[in-house]
Order: C-alpha cells, then structure tokens, then sequence
C-alpha cells in the first residue's frame, strides 16, 4: 500500500474515534471500531494480534484501572473523601485558595465529570465570593484538572506509559512539571484577576490548623501509601494499589459494611472504565501491528513538516474534538512512535493533547460544571485559553532547548 493510501486509512480510523461518539456510541466502542478498521484496511497478521491481547502485561494496564477506581469508592464510603475536602478547606488561607485547593483535591480522584462534583462543594463559597457563572466555572474547572498530566491513578497517564514503553515511576517523575506550569498558568490568568478585587482571608483559621492537618493526613493515607510505594520505593503500582485496596475492604468488613464493600466493586466494574481502558490499549496494538508509524512518519517526511508540528497537532486535534484523555492517548500517541520519544517530546505530546481536551466543546467535566454555574461554555473556554497556551508554548520552548 502506498504511503499516501496508507496515511489516509490512519485519518479515517482517527475519525471514526472522533465521529462515532457525537452518534451516542460509547467512546470504548468508537476506538475499538477504529483499531479494527486499521487492522483490515492496512493489514495485520490476526495470529499475533491475539498474542498480544492474551499477554499478561495488557490485562495488567486493565487491572490497574479497576483497582484506581475501586479506590476512589471505597475511601468515598469510609468517609474519607469527605473529611479531605473540610480539612483543606479549613487549611486554606483565603476564601479563594480555599475554593481552587477544594477543586484541586477532587481533581486527586478519577471520575468522570469530576469537575461536576467539585463544582457542587465550592458552589457556597463561590456564591460568597459573589463570583459570576464563568468566574466560578473557570475556576472549579481549571483547578480540577491540575493532576492529570502525572497522576498514575488516571488511566490516560498510565496507558499512555505503556504506549512509549516507560516505567510509571519514570512517567511521573518526567511529567511533573506539567503541573506546576498549570498551576502557574492558572493563577495568572485566571485565578489573580478574579481574586484580586474579590478575596477575602478566612477568619479564625489559626486554632484549627494543626488539627486539620492531622484529618487531611488521615483521610488521605491511602493516596499517600499509593504514592510512597510507587515513587519511593518502585513497588510495581499493581501491587501498591492492590495492598491498599485490601487495607480498605478489611477495614469496611471489620465494621460489617458489606454494602459498602459491593458498592465499590460495581463502581469499579462499570464497563465503560474498563472498556475504554481495553479499547485503547487494543488500539496500541492494531497501530504496531499495522506499521501504521510508518505511514505517518513517511508522510509527513514526504511535506518536509517538522516533527514538532506533527506532536503538537494530531494529540491537539483529537483532544479537541473528544474531550477524552484516553481518546487522544489511543488515537494518536501510537502513531508518534515514529519519532524519536524523549521525555521532553511525550511531554509536548501529552500538553498538547491535554490542550485540546481542556479547550474541547465535548469535554464532560465542562459542559457538567457549566450546567451546575450556568455558564456559557465557549466564555469559559475563552477565559482558560490563555493559560492552555501557556502550558503548551513553555512545554514546546523546553523541547527545543532539551532535544
């Protein structure tokens, strides 16, 4: 098959990914459609891609996500969610921080429509601060998605480690500065302007920080234990989280909540986590079988276009037009692998990719936390544009510098 014959092929499977969501077709469905169609239309041997489906190390990825949800679940029913929000929002100094810190810590837990739930436990302080639809929207939607860059609990980070065949720990580490751009970009253009004129420090802080300490410890201890295992100690991160996710069950057994403990398995066995989960890690499968970077790689190389444009652009784009991590991660990151992957390139790949699904029209956090504020969507987008374009231009200058 010739290379433009081919490029084309890898387009169409790209677009069925986008368009067959905007027809109500599951997301994990529409990237399993165009894994598919990649393997017929290109041609793959069928024989080693079931060796590949029956390998340890895809169901591993799988088994990672279900144990990040279960989780989530399980420290919601103990209560210790709950006591991790009132803890920082009592720590905050100002009504603001105590806002976008409430915001940030949902943002530590992977739910889809996260933003929606952080939206509907900041809304009395934003109402105090007298903050307008799209100041409170903007500012529970940006801070809620401070994390996802690194996170190892996000199933895009950890499907996108696998993709470029690096270790979770090295990931995380690479990936960490994404943050503290966000965290920058957010506070200059969107947190200071709204804050300057309408922040008001918190009373009677003092007497309860050392306390509030001690609660936001505590309910947090299994994110930590996660973490210090993982990074510390480079515990296989199937094994942190298992070890863990026993410690909760045993503790809601002790106290015989049964229900509490089913509760968290069906949240953690709901088909559309998992499925998204095995729909993208097929599609990594049908781009190597397929030799599908090779299509792309020649491509570009025919126009002369220069492989930044190429990481920027295709995760950019499919961001955009999904509004799913995982979706951008699948649909495009195999096809990258066409190019030298350093750190500093994934991380263009991943700003850029993470660009478009903050600024995507379809992203679920947005349209469900614009909803709660009724804000007008394409005002909220305007008003984070800026900082996305800070996290993107400071990403792409650092990879010039270091590749």
């Amino acid at each position: 098959m010739g290379v433009i014959t081919g490029f084309l092929m890898i387009l169409a499977a790209i677009f069925i990914i986008i368009i067959l969501p905007k027809f109500k077709v599951n997301i994990a469905i529409a990237i399993l459609v165009g894994g598919l169609f990649l393997i017929f239309t290109l041609g793959a041997n069928l024989e080693k891609v079931l060796h590949e489906l029956l390998k340890w190390e895809f169901w591993r990825i799988i088994l990672i996500v279900f144990l990040s949800l279960l989780i989530v679940a399980l420290m919601e029913k103990i209560g210790y969610l709950k006591m991790m929000v009132d803890s920082v929002k009592n720590l905050a100094p100002s009504m603001g921080a105590s806002m976008v810190s409430i915001s940030a810590f949902i943002g530590l837990l992977p739910m889809p429509g996260g933003a929606y739930v952080s939206a509907r436990l900041v809304d009395p302080i934003a109402k105090e601060l007298n903050l307008n639809p799209i100041e409170a929207t903007s500012l529970n939607y940006w801070f809620r998605h401070l994390w996802e860059y690194w996170w190892p609990l996000y199933t895009g980070v950890i499907v996108a480690a696998d993709i470029f065949n690096v270790s979770i720990p090295d990931f995380v580490i690479h990936m960490m500065f994404l943050t503290l751009l966000a965290v920058i970009g957010g506070y200059i253009f969107i947190y200071r302007p709204v804050m300057l004129k309408k922040n008001r420090k918190v009373e009677n802080r003092e007497k309860k920080k050392s306390s509030e300490f001690s609660k936001l410890l505590y309910s947090s201890w299994p994110i930590l234990v996660v973490m210090i295992a993982t990074l510390g100690f480079r515990i296989d991160l199937f094994y942190s989280l298992l070890g863990v996710d026993i410690l909760l069950i045993i503790l809601l057994l002790g106290k015989k909540k049964y229900e509490d403990v089913k509760y968290g398995f069906k949240f953690a066995l709901r088909p559309t986590f998992l499925g998204v989960t095995f729909a993208a890690l097929f599609m990594k499968i049908a781009v190597l079988q397929t030799n599908s970077m090779y299509y792309t790689y020649e491509f570009f190389n025919m126009f002369g276009v220069p492989p930044f444009v190429v990481i920027i652009l295709l995760p950019y784009l499919a961001g955009f037009m999904t509004g799913v991590t995982v979706a951008y991660v699948a649909a495009t990151f195999p096809l990258l692998l066409a190019y030298p992957m350093t750190f500093p390139a994934i991380a263009l790949a991943y700003a850029s990719g993470y660009g478009g699904h903050l600024t995507s029209p379809v992203h679920l956090c947005l349209v469900l936390s614009a909803q709660h504020f009724k804000a007008d969507i394409y005002k909220v987008i305007r008003r984070v544009s800026p900082a996305v374009a800070f996290v993107m231009g400071v990403t792409l200058l650092l990879y010039f510098i270091f590749t």
